[in-house]
């Protein structure tokens, strides 16, 4: 899976930002100061970078770079990759000035956490970053386009069932619980008594062609959970 890099010195918000897209299944790297920063970018190649533009209240101190003069020694460095600003600062003066130091988006706080995802990998499909064509025998599925395709016909996906069919090929060969799925896939706290995920699961089985009975790709282990079973090919 793609690799981010975030860069942001309050701690429970890059904590926050690293538990959320690990659990995406992104290989995620945290830094709160500058030279941190470029550092990792150097040593693990990031598919794309995340910036904080105000880093005044972290260990870097009033004196350590901020995330204008990350994005700018990162290019310097010959870093090409995607660069999103995550910042406070939003006037127009703001996003102008990180689109010339080499920024390619820019995310207000507060921001929401799927809002984020989405714009990571709007960014990453545009540089060919994050792969959402999937072929399991004669079906193939297209994440970016909502569609898994059939020799002889095409099945829509809503967004759910797209995120849950995503989370289920990202997670192949895992068992997922129910909760697990709910606080992944939907956001859900534990413990919620519903019945979404088993409708969810039965609509996704039914556009790949799946049987419950002699499943090819979403196996169930009752009173446990689901394992998506299916090998590319």
């Amino acid at each position: 899976m793609p690799r981010i890099l975030f860069v942001e010195d309050e701690e429970d918000i890059l904590q926050s930002l690293l538990k959320f897209f690990q659990r995406q299944g992104y290989d995620v790297f945290g830094a709160q100061t500058g030279d941190d920063a470029l550092a990792l970018a150097e040593r693990y190649s990031p598919d794309i970078a995340v910036l904080d533009v105000m880093l005044h209240e972290g260990p870097a101190g009033v004196d350590g770079m901020d995330g204008y003069e990350i994005c700018r020694s990162l290019r310097d460095n010959g870093f090409d990759r995607p660069v999103i600003f995550l910042t406070a600062r939003a006037t127009e003066q703001d996003k102008l000035v990180g689109f010339e130091v080499g920024a390619d988006d820019y995310v207000t706080k507060p921001f929401s956490l799927m809002v984020l995802k989405a714009r990571i990998e709007a960014n990453l499909r545009r540089v060919g970053g994050a792969k959402k064509v999937y072929r399991f025998g004669n079906v193939e599925v297209d994440l970016d386009k909502y569609v898994i395709r059939h020799p002889d016909h095409e099945e829509k996906l809503s967004n759910r069932e797209r995120d849950l069919l995503y989370f289920f090929i990202k997670n192949r060969g895992r068992i997922l619980s129910r909760d697990q799925l709910l606080r992944e896939v939907w956001g859900y706290k534990s413990g919620i008594a519903t019945r979404t995920v088993d409708t969810h699961v039965l609509t996704v089985r039914k556009k790949l062609g799946d049987s419950a009975q002699e499943p090819q790709f979403i196996e169930t282990l009752h009173g446990v959970g689901y394992q998506f079973i299916a090998q590319e090919g």
